[in-house]
């Protein structure tokens, strides 16, 4: 199973727990055999055995003694007896019995036997004394058994808690690494995968779905090792007891396997579905909980409400679909295959015992074949009951797999001279789906050291030609040109080098759960808090620091829901900062901010900017009135480039877009 070998890369990690699993299974699987072997001889040998012919002696030393008579069931010279056991009496004959159907009649026992023959004898009914004496000579190596049995039993229960705990510590271990590896891959992961990802579904992977390779493990475990120990084990046992009934067995298998494969091929498809239907039910609730706000304020309760039902109640459907097919042709009905194999042994044994010449079965015989044949039938129960589980695991399993062995950008990492700066795009035809291009011929030249501002209405392209300078995306075969960074093409470099000078500075700045400190060095471990404060307050942040009590080592909340909008991107400038990238991207910082937090903005920018190449995308024009140059992006073209007062004075798109901005101002 391809499946199966992925997951084996990590349980390979820990061979010496597998090996102490296996070798648990394996002893606990020997005592099941032991078991009921141990039984039989305590029924037949010793409990039951006292119905086998005694032989009077003169020997007196640890015989038994009965009205003045000792016997042994060693064979002597002597007369021989028989004591029957008859509906929970003991009798005594003195003479050998034959054996056969029992009935009693006053004092007269009538045996029919095998041949159809019909004996009568003479009987006594014993004392409990007397039957006492008849055991006494058992109760050594009945003890010596009892004993056993009671080792067996607590060993069972020792190798059986050896075996689950080794099994857990190895479902722990490859769960933590397997998340691990699937985090460590997301951030490797190419930005298309994440366009056509809902958030909440690979959180959903990522969270829950490992799981499934800890149920794959289990499953296999107690399937195809566990089970298979069982059947042999199991095998053992029924051939020693009896080896034409044991051949007979077989032929249940291909019925089995026949049944198992019909009943496969109709829960995969279930099962694909109701792995598939609980993703997107977590997907929705993510954006339920992330939306809640809009969602209230819009009163969109009722259509949230119905569109999560429709989903809840498509995943209910497939569930109940799949109960039905466990309850109808799944394990309930091994349960009744089991139930008529049992009622077939003992029509087996009883025909034999009374058809068979010689053929004689005790109360131990029909106890342990029956216990080794429910070890036989239960192996095929826990087929179709895990199947289930199996089937889920699968699926989930190679959900997780489809983050872990991803398509993967190159993750190698070299350290090469700093950047100067200087950018090229070069005739750039770019296109998210075949056929419609979205930056259409650009070329643009940005010198090092100098800011450029990109203007233009939402879909112009602006984002996209960013997305390719910081190589969200990179250009496809059907796209057209080249990016270069000092005369170089960036694709030269792997992601993680060159994005080592290239630095973001977003609209909605990205911040984590921890110190302002924390945020700012964001992986910087050798920039101290000192340095942090240094150049929170050389940018404009003193403001920030001063109303905050623990200054730099205040806690922010998930999001930074504790700032404001323009503390927020004061942090992302500092952070820009303290990485000292080559070239700074920033995409409509000032976009929705006030006239105040604009000014500590354009503060910040200035300071940011020196010495580095600028890239800004701004909707407020004001933010880049002092930029070296300004282009102008319309439908993927570059229809206009130059300094703010001279598209101004061009009368174009440019001046259009500003003048629309300076009388939305005015009004």
């Amino acid at each position: 199973m391809k499946t199966m070998r992925k997951v084996w890369r990590y349980i390979a990690k820990y061979k010496k727990l597998l090996f102490i699993t296996l070798s648990a299974m394996i002893v606990v699987q020997g005592l099941g055999l032991v078991a009921p072997l141990i039984v039989k001889s305590i029924l037949d040998d010793y409990l039951v055995g006292i119905e086998r012919p005694w032989y009077e002696t003169t020997e007196v030393n640890q015989e038994v003694e009965y009205q003045g008579r000792y016997f042994t069931q060693e064979e002597a010279s002597g007369d021989g007896i028989s004591i029957v056991i008859y509906q929970g009496k003991y009798y005594f004959i003195d003479e050998i019995a034959q054996r056969g159907n029992k009935s009693i009649s006053g004092s007269t026992l009538t045996v029919i036997s095998q041949e159809g023959l019909t004996y009568q004898y003479q009987i006594e009914q014993m004392t409990s004394d007397e039957i006492f004496a008849f055991y006494q000579p058992s109760m050594r190596p009945l003890s010596i058994l009892l004993l056993l049995l009671t080792l067996r039993f607590f060993l069972q229960i020792l190798f059986t808690y050896i075996q689950r705990i080794s099994t857990s510590m190895i479902n722990v271990n490859i769960v933590r690494d397997a998340r691990k590896d699937a985090v460590a891959s997301l951030q490797r992961m190419p930005m298309t995968y994440f366009e056509t990802e809902p958030a909440g579904k690979i959180a959903n992977r990522i969270i829950t779905d490992v799981g499934g390779m800890m149920n794959l493990f289990s499953t296999i475990m107690n399937l195809l090792v566990n089970a298979t120990l069982a059947v042999i084990f199991a095998y053992i046992g029924m051939f020693y007891l009896d080896s034409t009934l044991a051949l007979l067995t077989f032929l249940v298998f291909p019925l089995v396997y026949v049944w198992l494969r019909f009943f496969m091929k109709k829960l995969n498809k279930i099962a694909v579905k109701v792995n598939e239907q609980n993703s997107m039910i977590t997907a929705n609730l993510n954006e339920i909980i992330n939306g809640i706000g809009i969602l209230q304020i819009f009163n969109f309760r009722n259509q949230t409400e119905d569109k999560f039902n429709e989903l809840s109640n498509d995943f209910m459907k497939e569930k109940i679909k799949e109960n039905l097919l466990h309850l109808s042709i799944g394990w309930n009905m091994i349960r009744l295959l089991g139930a008529l194999v049992t009622s077939v042994i003992v029509l087996y044994f009883g025909q034999g015992y009374l058809n068979i010449a010689g053929f004689v079965v005790s109360a131990g015989i029909i106890y342990a074949y029956n216990d080794y044949l429910s070890r036989l039938i239960e192996p095929v129960g826990t087929l179709f009951r895990e199947i289930g589980n199996l089937q889920h695991a699968v699926v989930r399993t190679e959900r997780i797999f489809k983050i872990i062995d991803g398509d993967q950008e190159d993750g190698s990492f070299e350290i090469i001279e700093r950047f100067k700066g200087d950018i090229t795009f070069d005739n750039i035809w770019f296109s998210y789906n075949p056929g419609t291009p979205v930056l259409k011929g650009v070329d643009l030249d940005i010198k090092k050291g100098t800011m450029v501002g990109l203007v233009g209405h939402t879909g112009s392209g602006k984002s996209s030609l960013v997305s390719l300078l910081m190589r969200f995306y990179d250009l496809k075969p059907t796209d057209m040109g080249r990016i270069l960074v000092d005369g170089n093409e960036i694709t030269n470099y792997s992601k993680r080098t060159y994005r080592t000078h290239v630095g973001i500075i977003l609209q909605d700045p990205v911040l984590l759960k921890g110190t302002i400190a924390d945020n700012v060095r964001f992986g910087r471990n050798d920039v101290t808090d000192a340095e942090v404060e240094h150049i929170l307050r050389d940018i404009g942040g003193s403001k920030l620091l001063d109303k905050l009590e623990n200054g730099v080592s205040q806690m922010i909340t998930r999001g930074g829901g504790n700032l404001s909008v323009g503390e927020k991107q004061i942090i992302s400038f500092a952070r820009a900062v303290v990485h000292d990238p080559v070239i700074l991207v920033m995409d409509e910082a000032t976009a929705n901010i006030d006239t105040e937090t604009e000014t500590m903005i354009q503060t910040a920018l200035e300071k940011v900017k020196q010495g580095r190449t600028m890239i800004v995308i701004a909707h407020r024009l004001s933010t880049i009135k002092n930029a070296d140059k300004i282009v102008v992006l319309e439908n993927g073209f570059k229809v206009e480039e130059g300094r703010h007062r001279d598209l101004l004075a061009k009368n174009g798109v440019y001046a259009n877009i500003y003048r629309s901005q300076i009388k939305t101002t005015s009004e």
